[in-house]
């Protein structure tokens, strides 16, 4: 077979993306537990979802605490044999913690399973927080915080989310020096048993499960871990919102962080879909406009991109680049430039069939393996929403036409409505 390699190959046709709902149980407890089966290697990952991130506490540094220290010892475990048990069996125990969710995440062989669920029940159900354990976590993280704050990317992604939610909300939380002072053990307590109970949390199992999956969980985790009537969930979303741009000198910066944005319409708005399109064309791959101008054109940044970031209550679009200091107010005038050209000028049919290409290959991709999954199905879940909604926003971004987008653009790209933060050096920007 001779191949033309001066020839463009033709492009793929899209298939359907073919999604099985996860199996939904419920434990005695009343928790609802989501079995995602798929994968041929008897591996599982076991996550529990709790709705204990940082919009949630009333002290700095606590979700974050809370959930560090969960797996450094319970009232039956010590912290070196929960460590001891984990690897004995080969597995991996982690606990992440977002603005919105604490997540447990267990990754084991499936015939292990039976020795290590007890340690998730009996961290759900009598985490200790040691002194002493607690008291090592606020050093190190003072530390991290000491040496990030000198980083002009650090700062900005912390005051970024002041700007656009506000002083005094829940997402718009900016941690100082100060705090670290002012947590104590009865802070993790009390938020501990405020937020970590059925009732604000679930169950999801990927991979290839062994028979007596629900048996497992319901004895380990169903029947010990009992419910908090007392939750209150309420937060407070929006802040005073003050001035749309803002500088933080760093005289000793190389760089200046550059973000520009605003706040953001949510996942099932109408315009979403679009929007995620437009903004794939901006910044959102390796190949966008923002790329192409900034990095290949002027050669100002090592990379620039810009993106929506989705929380359960709220979110906004950005766009985010690091320059070297004598670029700061050329980068701003050319990315708000390219915003301007997408609310002037269509975009080329030929621009937007690569940019659908690269969203449909890109799609299938994080639906690769019970893991990814997994992953995905808990951000649809946030929304309560499942593999559905994936599917419906993916045919919706192929069938948009520029047009549409024009319109879009216009209607969320206005220099008006951004917020602009720089952080580096007094004579950057102009």
């Amino acid at each position: 077979m001779t191949i033309n390699r001066n020839v463009i190959p033709p492009h793929g046709q899209p298939i359907n993306l073919v999604l099985e709902e996860p199996e939904k149980k419920t434990l005695d407890n009343g928790l609802d537990v989501y079995l995602i089966h798929a994968g041929n290697e008897n591996v599982i990952r076991l996550d529990v979802i709790v709705d204990a991130g940082s919009v949630y506490q009333s002290k700095r540094l606590t979700a974050s605490s809370v959930g560090k220290l969960l797996k450094e010892g319970t009232k039956h475990y010590s912290s070196s044999k929960i460590a001891e048990l984990i690897d004995f069996f080969g597995a991996y125990l982690d606990v992440s913690v977002t603005k919105d969710s604490a997540i447990i995440t267990l990754y084991t062989l499936a015939r292990h399973l039976e020795q290590l669920i007890p340690v998730i029940g009996n961290i759900l159900v009598e985490a200790n927080f040691p002194e002493e354990e607690l008291n090592i976590h606020i050093d190190r993280q003072r530390q991290e915080y000491l040496i990030n704050s000198e980083k002009v990317r650090y700062k900005a992604m912390l005051e970024f989310n002041k700007l656009i939610f506000g002083e005094g909300s829940a997402y718009g939380q900016v941690l100082e020096i100060a705090d670290f002072d002012l947590l104590n053990r009865e802070d993790l307590f009390a938020f501990y048993n405020r937020h970590y109970h059925p009732k604000n949390a679930y169950l999801l199992v990927s991979g290839k499960m062994p028979g007596d999956i629900l048996s497992l969980l319901n004895k380990y985790v169903g029947v010990v871990w009992k419910q908090n009537p007392s939750t209150d969930k309420e937060i407070q979303v929006a802040g005073i919102i003050g001035h749309k741009e803002k500088y933080i000198e760093k005289p000793d910066a190389m760089q200046s962080a550059i973000r520009v944005g605003r706040p953001m319409i949510n996942r099932l708005h109408p315009d979403y879909n679009s929007f995620l399109l437009l903004n794939t064309v901006l910044g959102g791959y390796f190949g966008s406009r923002l790329m192409s101008n900034l990095r290949e054109d002027k050669g100002y940044t090592y990379g620039v991109s810009s993106f929506i970031t989705n929380y359960k209550h709220a979110g906004y679009f950005s766009v985010s680049t690091e320059v070297n200091v004598q670029h700061t107010d050329a980068a701003l005038t050319e990315i708000f430039e390219e915003m301007n050209q997408l609310r002037k000028v269509r975009i080329d049919e030929d621009e937007l069939i690569r940019v659908k290409n690269y969203i449909y290959g890109t799609y299938l991709r994080t639906f690769d393996g019970p893991f990814a999954l997994a992953e995905r199905f808990k951000s649809a879940r946030e929304i309560s929403e499942g593999f559905s909604y994936y599917k419906r926003s993916l045919n919706e971004m192929l069938q948009f036409t520029s047009g549409e987008l024009l319109e879009v653009a216009n209607k969320y790209l206005h220099p008006d409505d951004m917020i602009t933060l720089v952080v580096g050096k007094a004579n950057s920007v102009k």
